[in-house]
């Protein structure tokens, strides 16, 4: 005899279940030019994430709101400007695809099971997921700063050096900025193409000081922009200044990095949770 909780979740399940068959067999095609192109390494079931963008559709989902916008200028630091929409949109419809496909998985499952519990552990599965793909971005966003922080000391000595002999600015960027292939260099190869295209210096190192998305370089921009109008003698005096202070806050950097690797043991006491939320699953699954 079924049980009030049981009665009370057929029509969700239900519900859940045909809204999801009815968007995997609909929409598949539709999207077929986008999940093609999403790399199945880096976005888990990314050939399901049709279902994400046909619920975008479906709620009119904006792209171009202020939150949306603020997600998307992130995401240019790491994927570039030309790409940080995509990607924005491929995560928000992986995010939602995660949750429509875990809900009526878990609906069914409590409905089968007859216990509540089972709705928890579907929960916070889908919680799990979502949290993982937000850790996944911002690891790689941190790895990106970091790494431009890193160089970014040697970089300004090279640059104090070189405008200090006499050479100018523009032509002492174009040196360096050739000298590797690492993540800040490749931004300055940026800054540089674009100084050969026309660019003001100005517009230049501001853009370069965006794309960076550290308060280090912005601030190095900023100085720069005021040593150019300024002069010379103000603008070697600056980068020394800068190169100086940013020597200290590397250091202070890899002291506080040894202190935080206790934190990377967050990732298995993660996996040791959903570990556990299979192991009080099992009894009421095996007890059907």
């Amino acid at each position: 005899m079924q049980s009030t909780f049981q009665l009370a979740m057929l029509i969700p399940t239900t519900a859940a279940v045909l809204f999801w068959v009815i968007l995997a067999l609909r929409y598949e095609e539709k999207f077929e030019e986008i999940t093609s192109s999403i790399h199945s390494d880096e976005y888990y079931l990314s050939e399901l994430f049709f279902i994400g963008f046909q619920i975008m559709e479906i709620i009119h989902f904006n792209i171009k709101s202020d939150a949306s916008r603020k997600k998307i200028k992130l995401m240019s630091e790491v994927y570039g400007k030309k790409y940080a929409e995509y990607y924005y949109y491929v995560s928000v419809g992986g995010k939602i695809t995660y949750v429509v496909t875990v809900l009526p998985v878990i609906f069914l499952l409590a409905l089968l099971a007859n216990n509540p519990v089972a709705l928890l552990f579907g929960a916070a599965l889908a919680v799990i997921f979502v949290w993982y793909m937000n850790e996944s971005f911002k690891d790689k966003l941190t790895a990106r700063r970091e790494e431009i922080l890193a160089q970014f000391p040697q970089v300004l000595s090279k640059m104090t050096l070189l405008v200090n002999s006499g050479m100018l600015l523009r032509d002492a960027w174009n040196l360096i900025a050739n000298q590797s292939d690492t993540v800040l260099f490749q931004e300055m190869q940026l800054t540089a193409a674009q100084l050969e295209n026309g660019v003001s210096e100005v517009e230049a190192y501001r853009e370069f000081a965006e794309r960076c998305g550290i308060k280090e370089v912005r601030k190095f921009a900023s100085m720069v922009i005021q040593g150019l109008e300024k002069g010379a003698a103000e603008l070697t005096m600056f980068l020394k200044d800068m190169a100086d202070e940013l020597w200290m806050e590397k250091r202070n950097m890899v002291k506080q990095k040894g202190e935080k690797a206790n934190s990377k043991l967050l990732v298995p006491t993660v996996i040791i949770f959903i570990g556990i939320l299979f192991m009080i699953m099992a009894p009421i699954v095996t007890g059907l």
